[in-house]
């Protein structure tokens, strides 16, 4: 009896000696595959810190974006599908000295626009090459812009007219037919010579000349001085007109500090942006002497 529970005493001690020799195998055969497995992760990083990639993911673009930005480069706004509307974004009174700054935001969006220039800041006169050459309408406005001088007969509004055309003549080597009556063709400042805007619009049809309006307003043109309401006005005008002629100045630096952020908007807002030509309607305003 006690040969017996001895033998049985020996199986257990050796079968739990080779359960522990099992266990112990183990353990050491998953610590060395955990080894080998970060041994080769780690030599694979230790190359891609030396190795170049060609392969360049959005969140690289996105932080380059964002550099970018914080040197101050503009970052054009990727365009929405059309939605079927188009902002003429027109500018009275320049060139002027925040035309430049004009002219790098409508670059760097790929923007057109329309100039309705002037004379009155003749040592900016330059910038009309500028604006003709990188594709955007140069239109007359007047040469003096001195309302009284101009309206005081047709023959006097002509020749205002003639003397801004040579302007652009030489600046950027081709006549227009496109202009804005000083105060759009329903102005009042002509009211001392009746029938004034009558016979202008009369013998402009004559010419072959096309006039154009607006049917937006930026607001710029004495009713703020606010970039943050100019860009409500403009972003609630164009929603407003399936094709939307913006009355806006160049001359405004407050104006032309809302440009890139009204751009921005419109294109990300399938909005088509487009510079004045002469079979645009020209959102006539009603003649009112």
């Amino acid at each position: 009896m006690a040969k017996q529970t001895f033998e049985t005493i020996e199986k257990k001690r050796k079968l739990f000696a080779q359960r522990v020799l099992t266990m112990v195998l183990v353990f050491v055969g998953v610590f060395a595959l955990t080894y080998v497995i970060g041994l080769a992760a780690t030599r694979h990083n230790a190359r891609a810190l030396v190795e170049p990639t060609e392969t360049v993911n959005t969140d690289d673009k996105q932080g380059n974006d964002k550099q970018g930005e914080e040197n101050g480069e503009e970052t054009p706004a990727q365009p929405a599908e059309s939605n079927g509307h188009t902002i003429y974004l027109t500018f009275d009174d320049g060139p002027g000295p925040y035309t430049e700054k004009l002219l790098d935001i409508l670059k760097a969006h790929d923007v057109k626009a329309t100039f309705f220039v002037t004379h009155v800041f003749s040592q900016y006169e330059s910038l009309l090459k500028r604006e003709a050459k990188e594709g955007h309408a140069v239109a007359i406005h007047s040469y003096s812009h001195d309302y009284k001088k101009i309206y005081a007969s047709d023959e006097a509004y002509w020749a205002d007219f003639e003397a801004m055309q040579q302007v652009i003549l030489k600046q950027t080597g081709e006549e227009t037919t496109m202009f804005r009556f000083p105060g759009g063709s329903s102005n009042t400042v002509s009211n001392d010579v009746p029938g004034m805007m009558t016979l202008l619009v009369k013998e402009a049809n004559n010419k072959g000349l096309h006039y154009y309006d607006w049917n937006v307003a930026s607001g710029d043109a004495g009713a703020t001085t606010s970039s943050a309401t100019v860009l409500q006005n403009c972003k609630v005008g164009a929603a407003n007109h399936k094709n939307a002629i913006i009355l806006c100045h160049d001359v405004k630096e407050f104006t032309v500090n809302a440009m890139d952020e009204f751009i921005t908007w419109g294109l990300q807002n399938g909005y088509t942006f487009a510079a004045l030509t002469p079979e645009t309607d020209g959102a006539h305003h009603q003649v009112k002497n």
